[in-house]
């Protein structure tokens, strides 16, 4: 049975991943839920971060994270009585926020203990412990709504989660399958059994593909037919596309004012370990760092990189990577993360610093690990203010699937789709 802390912990993170997915979406039910959920993401991006002027964590907040603009107070003075920020006022107006947020954990423990105090309400409660049941496993429709809530209440959490895609229900063989997209990152079961090929021989192709090629551009695949030199049929792109947008394959994406949004996926986590989900900022950032290397790999302005791994053994290793004019670009909606920051060096170029933490140490290593099968190539805080200015951010894994079901995706064979059914009943309690 999980402990006190664990629990207290468990709803800051579930609370964080609803919140992710309904963006600007106001939901009346979810009033505390959303505070926390905020309160958490805000304060992952501030670890590390010096003194902040309050116009820019707002514009940050506002511009990056989806916070409405009413929201960035009751946050920050959440933050405060966390003792996560200092902010100084000038009577009643925020002048600097002063950040002193702590390692995960005591990040997590934090938020969570002082959050007993909102008592949570039931439908928030539920949908919590909803999406802390489904990070282990699909869970058939009629069994959750045997489990003791009230009817009208589960129905009205399910409603609300498909509309802003913090899970989905599935139709398979004649049953109600609820999957929460975090399933497939959190596991350490789903990509094995998928790669094993217990989800069908083609699935299992496609996910070895990608894992072999992490970071890969959603566009790319599309459009030239093929993953780094192998080629794939119409029926192979649809199950691309339907992996992504069933979380399969975390699809995070880099968003541009010039661009639109390109959306990198990633297949099976390195050795198919699951992410924890006090870890999983960690595993983003990694991501991210893939994307942002992969952008100048398959589809730089100018200058190509042509080793990723060269690339992220030099940040790692000298704690920079040298400057170059792509660098705003390229790393920019890493400085989002707070993995690094952006040092002006003349002209248009620009250096990438690393911010030395033990977390962006890690997310560093593990994004070596991703790219380690080479493929073949067809002041921080103002920063963040000019990565506002470009018009470019880094887009969440579980939002950027949300983004691909609102796109048209070409409907995949009926044996891709049996396979896929029968993989998720077997996990479905």
């Amino acid at each position: 049975m999980a402990s006190k802390e664990e629990k207290s912990k468990e709803r800051v993170v579930r609370s964080h991943d609803i919140t992710l997915c309904l963006e600007r979406s106001s939901v009346t039910e979810f009033e505390n839920l959303q505070l926390l959920g905020m309160a958490t993401r805000l304060a992952l991006h501030l670890r590390g971060a010096g003194p902040v002027r309050y116009d820019v964590v707002k514009n940050v907040a506002v511009y990056l994270f989806d916070f409405t603009t009413h929201a960035v107070r009751p946050v920050l003075e959440l933050l405060a009585k966390a003792e996560f920020v200092k902010l100084d006022t000038e009577g009643s107006t925020i002048k600097t926020v002063i950040p002193d947020v702590p390692y995960y954990d005591s990040l997590f423990l934090g938020l969570g203990e002082l959050d007993e105090a909102n008592n949570m309400s039931e439908h928030e409660q539920f949908a919590v412990d909803l999406q802390s049941r489904l990070a282990s496993s699909p869970l058939a429709k009629d069994s959750i709504l045997g489990a003791g809530a009230e009817k009208r209440l589960v129905m009205r959490v399910l409603e609300i989660g498909n509309e802003c895609k913090f899970l989905s229900s599935q139709r398979a063989r004649g049953r109600d399958i609820v999957v929460s997209p975090t399933y497939f990152t959190e596991s350490t079961t789903a990509y094995a059994d998928l790669v094993a090929g217990h989800g069908g021989a083609r699935v299992a192709r496609i996910l070895k593909l990608l894992k072999d090629n992490q970071g890969w551009p959603l566009s790319l695949i599309l459009t030239q037919g093929e993953i780094s030199g192998t080629k794939l049929s119409k029926v192979d792109l649809a199950v691309v596309q339907l992996l992504a947008s069933e979380g399969f394959a975390p699809p995070p994406a880099i968003q541009t004012s010039h661009a639109g949004t390109n959306h990198f996926l990633f297949g099976p986590p390195p050795q198919h370990t699951g992410v924890p989900p006090f870890k999983r900022h960690v595993f983003e950032a990694a991501m991210a760092l893939v994307a942002a290397v992969r952008q100048g790999q398959l589809l730089p302005a100018q200058y190509r990189i042509w080793s990723p791994r060269a690339i992220l053994r030099k940040l790692r290793d000298s704690g920079f990577i040298g400057a170059n004019s792509e660098a705003v670009e390229q790393y920019r909606q890493v400085a989002a993360l707070r993995v690094g920051h952006l040092v002006h060096d003349s002209g248009t170029k620009y250096r990438f610093i690393l911010n030395d933490l033990p977390e962006n140490r890690e997310a560093i290593n593990l994004a070596m690990q991703m790219v380690s099968g080479e493929s073949s190539a067809p002041g921080a805080d103002e920063d963040i203010v000019l990565a506002i200015r470009k018009g470019e951010t880094y887009v969440d894994s579980l939002v950027g699937r949300k983004r691909i079901l609102k796109d048209n995706v070409v409907s995949t064979d009926p044996e891709t789709r049996e396979e896929i059914d029968g993989f998720l009943l077997r996990g479905a309690k």
